[in-house]
């Protein structure tokens, strides 16, 4: 673990100032660690019965990690993982398991094994189309290989969000039809949700963001179902559609982690450890390596 102390910078020092951010400090978001950064940190240590030395130590990381999990999601496009140097203070991995009627993510299960390996929870969502019916879309999820009864899973999660086709004509079609059936479209949502819910045992978690949701399904709500939302700011996220909290919020679409090559979606969980071992069937007598 990298000790963290005035003139440290990089993406270590970012996401120490995320997660005393989202604790309230007041300190800037910029991977460097100036006195703003220090004054943040004496201020957590003081209120914690820590050293108050300024200094993000290992003490003050396992405080800091067990009030603030942060984790990160992947697919076949995030650039290669050194698993072994990979920052300690990611705690959870979502993985892309399919999208639409066919398609299966190809780094899916060397992910999840190596995830579960390193005793990291592990998650896996599937990327909704609209042309395609909710239980040919679920039984290409469900066939991936995911136990989500396992100690360590989170349940799995509905990506609904713009559509991408081949090309700009494509991809506007795609979006249009969301628009001129919104009504179909909601029922296939619905219709996901509940097949999955069956199906697994859990509680389905919606990805969305606040725009999407609002351009193409104003007026339609999930309040029973767990929210995950991307919002690129320093601010946690406004709340939409019914929802009175989030469980997970995706606060960059372009992080540095280390040990990861490349840009990657970066997120934080609203609880601490305890409740997130929770969502994740991690009881207290069970223990993450």
């Amino acid at each position: 673990m990298q000790t963290l102390s005035i003139g440290s910078a990089g993406s270590e020092v970012f996401m120490l100032q995320r997660a005393l951010s989202f604790l309230n400090y007041s300190l800037a978001i910029d991977g460097n660690f100036g006195p703003g950064t220090q004054a943040a940190v004496i201020q957590f240590q003081q209120e914690h019965q820590l050293s108050a030395d300024g200094i993000a130590g290992p003490d003050t990381w396992a405080v800091l990690d067990n009030l603030v999990p942060q984790g990160m999601d992947i697919s076949h496009f995030t650039g290669n993982i050194n698993w072994g140097q990979l920052s300690p203070h990611i705690q959870f991995i979502y993985c892309k398991a399919s999208q639409g009627a066919g398609f299966k993510d190809p780094t899916l299960s060397s992910n999840m094994a190596t995830i579960r390996q390193q005793g990291l929870i592990f998650g896996a969502y599937h990327f909704l189309t609209f042309q395609d019916s909710a239980t040919v879309q679920m039984q290409n999820f469900l066939s991936c290989g995911i136990d989500f009864t396992a100690p360590g899973t989170l349940p799995p999660v509905l990506d609904i969000e713009w559509q991408v086709g081949s090309n700009d004509g494509q991809t506007q079609a795609m979006n249009q039809y969301i628009l001129n059936n919104k009504t179909a479209c909601a029922q296939l949502i619905h219709d996901c949700l509940t097949q999955l819910s069956s199906a697994t045992g859990r509680t389905p978690i919606i990805y969305t963001a606040k725009s999407f949701w609002t351009e193409y399904f104003g007026g339609v709500a999930f309040p029973d179902y767990p929210l995950w939302v991307p919002s690129y700011q320093s601010n946690p996220p406004g709340l939409f559609a019914s929802w009175q909290q989030y469980a997970f919020w995706q606060y960059s679409g372009s992080g540095a982690v280390t040990g990861v090559s490349g840009q990657v979606d970066q997120d934080l969980f609203n609880g601490n450890k305890d409740t997130l071992n929770t969502l994740a069937l991690i009881s207290s007598s069970e223990k993450q390596v």
